[in-house]
């Protein structure tokens, strides 16, 4: 296992080497605004070796520049919005595989029965609708036509909750005012439409991909020896089959954080959601090219790291990868 660890740490090393060139790449092409600071600007026609070992220490120092519209750290704002996003894509991953799960499982159970088509129809049709229009349609719907969501930013504006966390549902509980917990049923139900728009396409995925690895794990021989040994058919369902199908599913859950970081550009923006992906939005409307540098190469790293650890993680889930020598 520690093999397995050391091998992902060299991975992870290259992958975000391999991230800073390319970002090193776009800073020697546009100089000019996206110099990381003054002391940078000066080393701006040193050698391109000097230049990416001055450009490597700036960014380890937190260097990452001033955006030239709020004048803050790049770095510092990342941060500030970071929490929001970081909140909405793991309830919408959450809302994915509460769902995901037992739909796929259903219909693995009910294979090629009326029940298992309606599923994979409904999914086929959940992971082809655009998210702009989805998005747009429930507004429409339940904002607009029905009045019964709240279509913009996090919390209602009568509702001052002072940030600790940055997590909205977190500090509005953590809040000592007299109406924390109205505010916090006021926050989820700034949830739902977001969570519902951007976690549609993992459902999606989660079920179709949880239906395909249910069906191969209970057409395995351990799961006819289960039957015939009388076991509940519930325990063989959760218990053994799904156990093993969670290998797949695991390593989907991995893939879909880019498409979520994806999707966050498009949902933040049509409910005004104040995260990551309405700041790098607005950043390219006004031309912020310094943010823009600074947003790709942390949601990158991001990326990178979080794909690095789900490997590491199907290798513990897997006992034929983790004593693979």
């Amino acid at each position: 296992m520690t093999s397995i660890i050391f091998r992902q740490f060299l991975l992870l090393i290259l992958g975000l080497f391999t991230l800073t060139l390319f970002t090193f790449g776009i800073s020697q092409l546009f100089p000019d605004p996206l110099i990381l600071s003054d002391a940078h600007a000066k080393t701006i026609n040193d050698s391109l070796i000097e230049n990416y070992f001055n450009y490597i220490a700036f960014l380890s120092q937190g260097e990452w520049g001033l955006s030239r519209i709020s004048g803050r750290s790049v770095l510092d704002e990342f941060f500030i919005y970071f929490p929001a996003t970081l909140e909405l894509t793991t309830i919408a991953i959450i809302f994915a595989l509460v769902l995901g799960l037992p739909l796929g499982i259903y219909a693995a159970e009910n294979k090629n029965k009326w029940q298992d088509k309606l599923i994979v129809s409904t999914t086929l049709i959940g992971y082809s609708m655009p998210i702009f229009w989805w998005g747009m349609l429930l507004v429409l719907l339940f904002a607009l036509t029905l009045g019964i969501s709240p279509v913009a930013s996090r919390i209602g504006f009568e509702y001052d909750i002072l940030p600790v966390t940055g997590f909205m549902l977190i500090d509005t509980l953590l809040s000592d005012q007299p109406y924390a917990l109205a505010a916090f049923q006021n926050a989820l139900q700034h949830l739902v439409l977001p969570t519902i728009v951007l976690g549609t396409i993992p459902l999606a995925i989660f079920t179709r991909v949880t239906r395909s690895a249910m069906i191969d794990a209970l057409s395995s021989d351990y799961i006819r020896t289960a039957k015939a040994k009388g076991l509940p058919y519930d325990r063989i369902i959760w218990s053994h089959a799904l156990r093993n199908a969670m290998i797949p599913i695991v390593t989907v859950i991995g893939l879909q954080i880019s498409v979520l970081i994806t999707g966050t550009l498009i949902t933040e923006k049509i409910f005004a959601w104040p995260g990551i992906g309405k700041w790098l939005l607005e950043a390219v409307y006004r031309r912020d090219l310094v943010t823009l540098h600074g947003g790709l190469l942390a949601i990158a790293s991001l990326v990178i790291i979080v794909n690095i650890a789900v490997e590491v993680l199907v290798h513990l889930v897997n006992p034929k990868l983790r004593h693979k020598k």
